[in-house]
């Protein structure tokens, strides 16, 4: 089962994220509890105010899970930013997420397979 770390400041998004990730068959870790974090992880999804506060953010996130997918999430992003993969690579990341996103954007973002009994909602 895939591990994905997910560090997101607001609880209502922490609940949606994790119902999500939950329905694609993925283990929702959390970095609050260390028992969760130890152990191998197959990517974050990391909460960012803004592009200039991404490369400090994640340089400790990179440290500790040097092989893991990185992918931002910000309100500060637009929607045309989540193909934009030079702009992620420039920023650390594996792939960037505009917030607002749709389920269907967070499982593309960490390659995570399309729901086959809903296609509509990806």
């Amino acid at each position: 089962m895939k591990r994905i770390l997910v560090v997101e400041h607001d609880s209502l998004h922490r609940e949606l994220i994790g119902e999500w990730l939950e329905a694609a068959g993925v283990q929702a870790v959390w970095p609050e509890d260390p028992a969760d974090t130890a152990g191998d992880i197959d990517a974050i999804l990391v909460d960012v105010t803004c592009q200039q506060q991404a490369h400090a953010v994640l340089v400790p996130w990179r440290r500790a899970y040097p092989r893991a997918a990185i992918v931002l999430a910000s309100g500060r992003f637009s929607r045309g930013d989540m193909a934009n993969d030079a702009m992620a690579m420039r920023l650390g990341a594996t792939r960037i997420l505009a917030k607002p996103f749709a389920r269907g954007d967070l499982w593309a973002a960490l390659g995570l397979p399309a729901d086959p009994l809903h296609p509509s909602r990806r």
